[in-house]
């Protein structure tokens, strides 16, 4: 999809809620260990000030992840003020149809960011959805624009700077 044709479809839409996975989106999908066994993440600052920027433009967001570092997703959520958070095995189409109902918004305002196939399922609900360059294919034919950039390499910053922020 060209560009104008991304920014055609999401202005259809009325976006209020930007939902992202976040393991191969907002980070590069590794899994990092410490010799104690301790777990941790990179996030990308970029796409830390692009979440910032959506937030202070009126925007609900939220992260959904089937990971299970939580107190890792929880922590990079609270220094980003995002307030809505899941991380757990419980599909993740019912836990976002459980925040519209919360936010009194439908499926088709929510903007979301995901790379694998347990995201397709949201992918297939909602009203405009991306993907980093290098998520699975078949999120790659499901997806409304394909980021140039990849997982953890400021993908999010791309959608908001070209799609979201780019309708206001």
């Amino acid at each position: 999809m060209s560009h104008q044709d991304a920014f055609e479809e999401l202005a259809t839409h009325n976006i209020k809620f930007l939902v992202l996975d976040v393991d191969g989106v907002m980070t590069d999908g590794g899994m990092y260990y410490t010799e104690s066994g301790d777990q941790f993440k990179k996030f990308n600052t970029k796409d830390g000030m692009a979440i910032k920027l959506v937030l202070e433009k009126g925007y609900h967001v939220a992260f959904l992840s089937s990971g299970s570092t939580e107190h890792i997703i929880q922590n990079r959520a609270k220094t980003l003020g995002v307030e809505r958070v899941y991380v757990g095995s419980r599909p993740k189409l019912q836990v976002l149809n459980e925040w519209c109902r919360e936010l009194d918004i439908t499926a088709e305002n929510v903007a979301y960011i995901g790379d694998d196939i347990n995201d397709l399922e949201v992918m297939d609900a909602v009203g405009f959805s991306g993907c980093p360059a290098d998520a699975v294919e078949a999120v790659k034919l499901k997806v409304n624009v394909i980021l140039t950039r990849k997982g953890g390499d400021a993908c999010v910053r791309e959608f908001v700077d070209e799609h979201l922020l780019d309708q206001d």
